[in-house]
């Protein structure tokens, strides 16, 4: 791994329930832009900057038109997907009590498909806010089929180097 001053350090959480972190590269410690680097995180509002020794779940984001030897993987060709989410959600009321229910369907190029569920309910006590129901009943369509994605990456890992990955 290499960076340079300006680059992105993108960390990717193992977790469901965890964002990713991304931060910028604000001085390069190592040789040859190697790490540590001293990165100032995005992901809050004043700001952090911490020094970082990146795992294997991170990568950077390289400056666009950075040239030379620093511009890790310059001359080798980059590859873009679209991966599209299909979401879904219903309601049903009865009386004071509402369930909403989302499905997110995703279809990968290579023909993968997953379906991930989620529900949420009001309580008679509660407001009728129908927005909540639906960013609740999305966000663990979401988290459901994350979770399928994770048990897919693990197979996949475990198909084509033999050794078992369990997804956290």
């Amino acid at each position: 791994m290499r960076a340079q001053v300006g680059d992105r350090l993108v960390v990717e959480s193992p977790r469901a329930d965890a964002h990713r972190r991304t931060g910028v590269v604000t001085e390069v410690r190592g040789s040859s832009g190697e790490p540590p680097y001293q990165v100032h995180w995005l992901d809050t509002e004043e700001g952090h900057d911490t020094l970082v020794y990146p795992g294997p779940d991170a990568h950077i984001e390289h400056t666009p038109g950075a040239t030379g030897e620093q511009a890790e993987g310059a001359s080798r060709m980059q590859t873009t997907k679209r991966w599209d989410l299909d979401v879904v959600v219903s309601e049903e009321t009865e009386g004071d009590t509402a369930r909403t229910w989302a499905e997110v369907g995703l279809v990968a190029d290579d023909g993968t498909a997953l379906r991930g569920h989620g529900m949420a309910r009001k309580h008679p006590a509660d407001m009728d806010v129908p927005e909540i129901g639906e960013e609740l009943a999305v966000s663990r369509a979401l988290s459901d089929l994350s979770r399928q994605l994770r048990q897919v990456a693990a197979e996949d890992i475990n198909e084509n180097t033999g050794t078992p990955w369990r997804p956290s």
